[in-house]
């Protein structure tokens, strides 16, 4: 069961985070980040370095390796919680809830804002799955050292927040990015179900629906040059009059990219064939097809 990274962070004392950041430092370098880099670089008596490690170990934030060399490694909650405390420090989150949502790529949090306003906050697992598989699936990730699930999870992190401000700014129905650290996204919450959990509307109300997501995938491939890549009635979120947000884009392409009409393609007959099983909507995915690409 995925820990709360705010409930965490709650109980390390800046000493605990100084640790950890240098063992993320580290890990550029090493597997195992060695016990006297990270007493020579935490600049921290040797003492106070250990009570740290035995907390931030205690705590699921790291692991320790001992052998030849003693060393420790970072975790994907310790990732977490690196990247929430530069969030608070910046004044973009002030409290964390509960998880709302997992996938095969990410814990999603409720949370809130200084000003109480509810938002979201996503935590990307992409490498938590093979990571071999993940860089030759994906092409963004080619250029990546083996094994440096920590740099890609950040760039994950990275690459959802700048396409959706682009999808955003273009009228697109997608969450608008509020900020972005390491691994971590920060969105607007968008309160509603998603699309698979409707069961039954107006015949108008789903046709209005399905264009909407036309919409948003035609501004996405003209205008911002992308597939989704992954479209489901998962994940797409439908608020209480019907706007349909689609979500979850880190796993899109160009449209440059040779796979690009297949997988749009993949996309536009899932969708269709959705709405055509559930609500009785009969489109045509050769002719939404060609209106999302303009032809």
């Amino acid at each position: 069961m995925a820990r709360n990274p705010g409930v965490i962070l709650a109980r390390l004392k800046p000493a605990d985070m100084r640790v950890l950041k240098v063992i993320e430092r580290g890990s550029s370098r090493y597997m195992y980040v060695p016990l006297d880099y990270i007493e020579r670089h935490s600049r921290l008596p040797p003492p106070r370095v250990l009570e740290s490690i035995d907390r931030l170990n205690s705590e699921k934030l790291i692991v320790r390796r001992i052998g030849s060399t003693l060393g420790y490694k970072l975790t994907y909650t310790g990732l977490d919680v690196i990247a929430l405390n530069n969030l608070v420090a910046r004044g973009v989150v002030e409290s964390i809830g509960e998880r709302i949502g997992v996938g095969k790529e990410g814990n999603i949090y409720l949370a809130w804002d200084p000003a109480g306003n509810p938002i979201v906050v996503k935590f990307h697992r992409e490498g938590r799955r093979s990571f071999q598989s993940i860089r030759r699936k994906r092409r963004y990730a080619e250029g990546l050292p083996r094994k440096s699930w920590i740099q890609l999870a950040k760039l994950v992190g990275e690459r959802e927040f700048k396409i959706l401000a682009a999808l955003k700014d273009r009228g697109a129905l997608v969450p608008e990015p509020i900020a972005y650290n390491r691994n971590t996204v920060v969105q607007e919450y968008i309160p509603g179900v998603e699309l698979y959990r409707i069961r039954s509307i107006e015949k108008s109300t789903a046709e209005e629906m399905l264009s909407s997501i036309v919409r948003t995938l035609k501004i996405a491939y003209q205008e911002v040059g992308i597939v989704h890549g992954d479209l489901s009635e998962y994940n797409i979120l439908v608020t209480e009059d019907y706007k349909p947000y689609i979500i979850d884009w880190p796993q899109y392409v160009y449209r440059e990219d040779p796979e690009s009409d297949t997988l749009l393609e993949r996309d536009i007959e899932y969708i269709a064939g959705f709405f055509k099983k559930r609500f009785g909507i009969k489109a045509e995915p050769g002719e939404i097809l060609r209106e999302v690409k303009g032809e």
